[in-house]
């Protein structure tokens, strides 16, 4: 029986390694969406606007303990505008987050939004989710470049 050798090794079925990471990248970004939008939420120390909470989490952190000027995470996650305000309206409609209008000096008032209570909750208990999927995956790649 012979060994099949795919024509050029760096693709796999069709898909460069760079096309697979980026939809890795991507998939691991829906998934985690929820749980970082709602903790940039919950660490502002004011009502935070959508913007601000898009461009937190656009930015690397600085520091481990990096923050937007609201108290905001940030951590390079890249949520879109697309996907953020559907999340938010969400989130909302679930009573995780309220949302206010805020006046502002620049143009029309802007939608600012608070964690409930029940978000919170909700946050602890998906953060407790992550930290122990994060520690299962960690473990698997432990020693993978």
């Amino acid at each position: 029986m012979t060994e099949s050798v795919h024509p050029n090794p760096a693709l796999h079925n069709g898909f460069s390694a760079d096309a697979i990471a980026e939809r890795a990248q991507r998939d691991l970004g829906v998934g985690t969406a929820w749980l970082v939008v709602l903790a940039t939420i919950a660490r502002a120390q004011s009502p935070v606007h959508g913007y601000e909470i898009a461009r937190s989490l656009s930015s690397p952190p600085s520091s481990p303990s990096s923050a937007t000027p609201h108290g905001g995470a940030s951590g390079g996650v890249g949520v879109k505008h697309g996907t953020l305000y559907p999340i938010l309206r969400t989130m909302e409609s679930e009573g995780l987050v309220t949302s206010t209008l805020v006046p502002s000096t620049q143009g029309p008032a802007r939608r600012c939004f608070t964690i409930t209570p029940a978000g919170r909750n909700t946050l602890e208990a998906w953060a407790a989710s992550w930290r122990a999927v994060r520690g299962h995956v960690d473990e698997l790649l432990g020693g993978i470049q």
